[in-house]
């Protein structure tokens, strides 16, 4: 009796200890919380790997043309996870910088609309299913999702141009994009409990 008493307990030992460790696998971590909201800003083009630094990941616009922009991003995410700051500043040659001070939150995320192809994206017509196999492109919604300041850093002006957008889109054309997109979802879905994916 003792002997079977004691081999319950072990087994149920076992299961919870497995429960845990699967639990502790699927919490993201600082750099996979980062990751999703570089994949949903669009700093993660084509698998572009950035700089870290202590708190932040560094993201650098590639530049083949020495008369083109060159945009620089920082992204930190802040105390909430599910929350995340941007400092970028584009840069013209022979001009002053525009910094841009940015904040996300994937939290806000009310609704999630995939498309087949670009074209049925802009024309807002034939969805499908975001988790299904034809799905190429992803419109995010929600009111306030990413907010940003603008502003010259050129001293002519202290001024700076506000404004805030609803929708984050969300492209899925190669594997490699289709991985990034799928993590960063199952984040805002599982981790950051946006409306979207809420059953009603």
């Amino acid at each position: 009796m003792r002997r079977a008493a004691t081999a319950t307990i072990g087994v149920m030992a076992i299961i919870l200890a497995g429960k845990a460790s699967a639990a502790a696998q699927e919490l993201p971590t600082d750099a996979d919380m980062r990751a999703a909201h570089a994949v949903l800003l669009g700093l993660a083009q084509d698998g572009a790997e950035p700089e870290h630094d202590k708190r932040g990941d560094v993201y650098y616009a590639i530049v083949d043309n020495p008369n083109a922009p060159r945009l620089v991003t920082r992204l930190e995410v802040s105390g909430a996870p599910c929350r995340a700051r941007t400092t970028s500043a584009l840069q013209f040659p022979d001009q002053w910088a525009t910094l841009t001070l940015g904040l996300v939150d994937l939290s806000r995320v009310a609704t999630v609309v995939a498309y087949a192809s670009a074209d049925d994206m802009i024309a807002e017509t034939n969805p499908v299913p975001f988790d299904s196999p034809e799905a190429e492109q992803i419109v995010l919604t929600g009111e306030g999702l990413y907010c940003s300041s603008h502003m010259s850093l050129s001293g002519q002006s202290n001024a700076s141009d506000d404004m805030c957008a609803d929708r984050l889109d969300l492209p899925m054309m190669d594997e490699g994009q289709r991985w990034r997109a799928k993590r960063a979802l199952e984040i805002v879905a599982h981790f950051c409990k946006a409306p979207a994916f809420v059953k009603k």
